[in-house]
């Protein structure tokens, strides 16, 4: 990426994470939704992806007039988490109270209890990135396993609000060596698994009733460590609050059993993504179905 490029990309993003911050949370919210439903309209690629994704997962139980209405929804939503995600770096620990309400934080306790560290995972749902930066104030601080923006200017905004309580990141290429070390040091590592994944190391399993290349790393890491799994969801509320709620650890030990390796793996990825899909199903318009989630089949990845 070109020095101008990067520039021409980061600045109006930078004056609009600044504008937003001197103005009250509610309108903030308002101008991403709005945003939102700007994208809608013009971003066409993306809007067919959704369509036909909905299309694909719910079939002739989701009308297609309803389905268009959905996506409408699915692209305010994330334009209201963009709002909020500009505007992390100036939050502070005060703001715990007026931004999230927590549900089954027994569930993470119980966890860190154990003392091997913890793997928390959700997918791109609801305001994941809310649900880290909470998390840390709640006591709990995670290294979060992403992939970094190709601008590095953004990249470094970006960080500033990922970090604010305390959180650290961990590239997502070469990424086991931070997640061991992590977890090694009792800390608690975030991934999300409902994106497509390329090459040989991808699993196929259920969601919405299709194959899904998945990724196995979060099966995979956890049997190596013995850490346990602790699901997380952050789902935005009438008043403008999230509410973050985890739920009750994933059984990896009954889920492996005497099963080999490769089966255990898949046993686990597919109970994790099952979880996922449980919560897309009651909250369709959180989840970013503009993402290719059914790009490969598993035919195709034995052809190539």
């Amino acid at each position: 990426m070109t020095g101008s490029r990067v520039w021409l990309e980061y600045l109006p993003i930078a004056v609009l994470a600044r504008m937003l911050g001197l103005i009250p949370r509610r309108w903030a919210l308002g101008v991403g939704r709005l945003a939102g439903r700007i994208a809608w309209i013009v971003d066409s690629r993306h809007r067919e992806v959704a369509l036909a994704n909905l299309a694909a997962a719910y079939g002739e139980a989701m009308p297609e007039k309803e389905r268009r209405r959905l996506v409408g929804r699915v692209f305010s939503h994330f334009g209201m988490v963009g709002a909020d995600c500009l505007m992390m770096p100036r939050m502070r620990p005060g703001d715990v109270e007026r931004v999230v309400d927590f549900e089954g934080v027994e569930h993470i306790r119980k966890a860190f209890l154990k003392g091997k560290g913890v793997f928390v995972f959700s997918g791109h749902f609801g305001n994941w990135e809310m649900v880290a930066l909470m998390q840390g104030w709640l006591g709990y601080p995670m290294a979060m396993v992403t992939r970094p923006l190709d601008n590095p200017l953004l990249e470094r905004l970006m960080l500033r609000g990922r970090c604010a309580s305390g959180n650290d990141v961990i590239h997502k290429r070469n990424a086991v060596k931070g997640i061991l070390k992590a977890i090694r040091n009792g800390w608690c590592v975030a991934i999300v698994i409902d994106q497509d994944t390329r090459g040989t190391e991808s699993v196929f399993v259920d969601f919405f009733g299709r194959k899904a290349a998945t990724t196995p790393a979060l099966a995979l890491l956890a049997l190596k460590t013995g850490a346990p799994i602790v699901p997380v969801f952050g789902v935005p509320l009438p008043d403008g609050r999230y509410r973050i709620s985890y739920l009750p650890e994933v059984p990896v030990k009954e889920l492996a059993g005497s099963l080999p390796r490769d089966e255990a793996v898949r046993a686990i990825t597919a109970a994790c993504t099952g979880i996922i899909e449980e919560q897309v199903r009651a909250h369709p318009e959180c989840w970013l179905w503009m993402h290719r989630r059914w790009k490969r089949n598993p035919k195709e990845e034995k052809k190539a």
